[in-house]
């Protein structure tokens, strides 16, 4: 029986008919979002494909980032959608692709890094991922003794990449380019979650957040716990949920589960805050 023929190459816009149907069998996103995402991002981005007879089977794609402190920014690349065919899995396939991305990582002296899911923990642990940053998850609910004299107007991706970059820059971070926080502002409104500046109290902060099944979701924000509790009430009214729940980075929550934020390959800087990680 003859081998099929196989190839790792770069996908090319005709490719992106096939990447849609993949994507599907791998993930749980309707059509009408996968198309958006390609639509949206395809020029942006590279998608590395492992091929049989000429048809992806197995993809990743890199999104340009950098890890910056102290005005010093290292080049990276995100690793999101990981994916294969679920009738092609347990084959090497994506250790091969992977291996080939942080060969190419290696040779253009850039680093990589992803959100592992918990299960997939030691599989990237055997490719060279070491585990990096990490949130707690906060909740909080409205409370009786909650700010009253919040107000909020929609933040613009630029404005909001502004007040992000200020807010972390006193440690390592993940800098994104407008593109991503552009499309991070548009994905977030897609889902039906807001953008927002907050003026509490005379100070402005920033938050992007979804609600999902009566939750609000903060995907970022740079309120500290307690300020973000007690402006719960003004939030969860806003977004009409019954409930917040918040990734914080580590070192400025102490309660909550502990969530990997991200492992890293090749990385110029450790422990940078990595978020607008499409969770």
């Amino acid at each position: 029986m003859s081998r099929l023929r196989s190839e790792i190459r770069l996908a090319s816009r005709r490719d992106i008919p096939e990447l849609c149907a993949l994507w599907q069998a791998c993930f749980p996103d309707t059509g009408d979002y996968i198309r958006y995402f390609y639509r949206e991002n395809f020029s942006r981005i590279s998608v590395p494909v492992y091929t049989l007879e000429g048809r992806p089977v197995s993809m990743l794609h890199l999104m340009d980032a950098a890890f910056a402190e102290g005005g010093e920014e290292y080049p990276v690349r995100f690793v999101y959608a990981v994916g294969t065919h679920p009738a092609c899995r347990s084959r090497g396939y994506m250790r091969a692709l992977l291996l080939s991305a942080e060969r190419a990582a290696e040779e253009g002296g850039y680093g990589l890094f992803l959100k592992p899911a918990p299960r997939l923990t030691a599989y990237y642990a055997s490719l060279g991922f070491v585990r990096d940053s990490c949130f707690r998850l906060f909740t909080a609910e409205p409370e009786p003794d909650g700010r009253r004299d919040i107000s909020f107007r929609p933040l613009s991706p630029e404005e909001y990449n502004r007040l992000r970059n200020a807010a972390f820059s006193g440690a390592p971070f993940v800098k994104w380019p407008d593109a991503h926080v552009r499309w991070s502002v548009h994905e977030n409104a897609f889902c039906g979650g807001q953008t927002l500046v907050l003026t509490v109290g005379g100070s402005a902060h920033f938050l992007m957040g979804c609600p999902m099944d009566g939750v609000l979701r903060v995907t970022e924000t740079d309120l500290c716990p307690e300020e973000l509790r007690l402006a719960a009430s003004a939030l969860c009214g806003r977004f009409g949920t019954s409930r917040l729940e918040a990734y914080l980075p580590e070192e400025r929550c102490g309660e909550g589960a502990a969530v990997v934020s991200s492992a890293v390959f090749h990385a110029p800087l450790r422990h940078s805050y990595a978020n607008l990680l499409l969770f």
